[in-house]
């Protein structure tokens, strides 16, 4: 009797699992809400959408489709909030991923190598983008970072070579290391207010960058923060920062600094605008402009 009772009990914790198995899925609780743990189908769409079970989940697991190739469109469902790391790491025929507004964070390497990934927009309520999220999706096109995200992970978007344009509309403090690397058809960046540093080869080798204009609250530019752009031609300072001696190496077309008429006028008032120059100097950056 003991026995078959046990039994019995075994089955009924075992049922929400067996049944979630047959819709090709697995949905567990989380401190978050219900987490989607595994995705075990084959379908090359997945609509969030088509049932309630999946209408509820708040959470993508970790590694829930990595490496999943069968999936191609994933629709996500409105009030999704957490999508954990490696979530979509190397699926390598995921091209579409239609993300909810309600979505706040998206984790390490969530959509790491997914090249085909043709994404135009982030949600207007991310507020965490982790290291690597979007590493190597060559096809990955945004142009804004929206105002409500607090943190960008170093690598976040190396190799996004779909990126042309690329305007900050937060405040963020530090753009960590590598962050842009390599996203080779950049050509304009609108930077953010209260923007202090750029860290090492954060912009390097964006090929087709050609100017740059920073607002007066930078202080530092770091170790090869853009190396290799090679169509860069002028960069214009509204603050006197720290500058790498590597900052701009190999920018093949690099003209000169551009000090606004704002600061030359401060400098010149605080008896420091020599020692700028020098400081620049300093840097084997050698030709400067003046202007407005």
């Amino acid at each position: 009797m003991n026995m078959l009772r046990a039994i019995i009990i075994s089955l009924a914790l075992m049922l929400p699992a067996i049944m979630t198995a047959k819709e090709s899925y697995v949905i567990q609780d989380s401190p978050d809400g219900p987490c989607l743990v595994k995705w075990i189908g084959k379908e090359s769409v997945v609509d969030f959408n088509r049932s309630p079970a999946l209408r509820s989940v708040k959470v993508i697991g970790e590694m829930a489709f990595e490496m999943n190739n069968h999936i191609r469109k994933v629709l996500l469902p409105e009030g999704l909030t957490i999508i954990r790391k490696r979530a979509f790491n190397t699926c390598e025929n995921l091209v579409t991923v239609e993300m909810p507004s309600s979505v706040k964070e998206i984790g390490n390497s969530a959509f790491n190598m997914d090249r085909k990934l043709e994404l135009k927009a982030l949600p207007d309520s991310l507020v965490s983008i982790g290291e690597w999220a979007f590493w190597d999706c060559t096809k990955v096109a945004i142009s804004v970072i929206p105002e409500s995200v607090q943190v960008i992970g170093r690598l976040a978007f190396t190799c996004c070579e779909g990126i042309r344009t690329l305007t900050f509309l937060n405040r963020m403090r530090v753009i960590n290391d590598r962050t842009f690397s390599g996203c080779k058809n950049i050509e304009k960046i609108e930077f953010p207010d209260g923007l202090e540093e750029i860290s090492d080869f954060a912009f390097a080798r964006c090929v087709n960058l050609t100017e740059l204009q920073f607002s007066a609250s930078l202080r530092k530019l770091g170790y090869r923060s853009f190396a290799n752009c090679s169509s860069l031609g002028k960069v214009i300072f509204q603050s006197t920062p720290t500058i790498d001696d590597t900052a701009f190496d190999n920018c093949e077309n690099f003209s000169g600094i551009l000090l606004t008429f704002v600061l030359i006028l401060r400098l010149a008032d605080e008896g420091g605008l020599k020692a700028a120059l020098k400081e620049y100097d300093r840097t084997g950056i050698r030709k400067y402009r003046t202007g407005a």
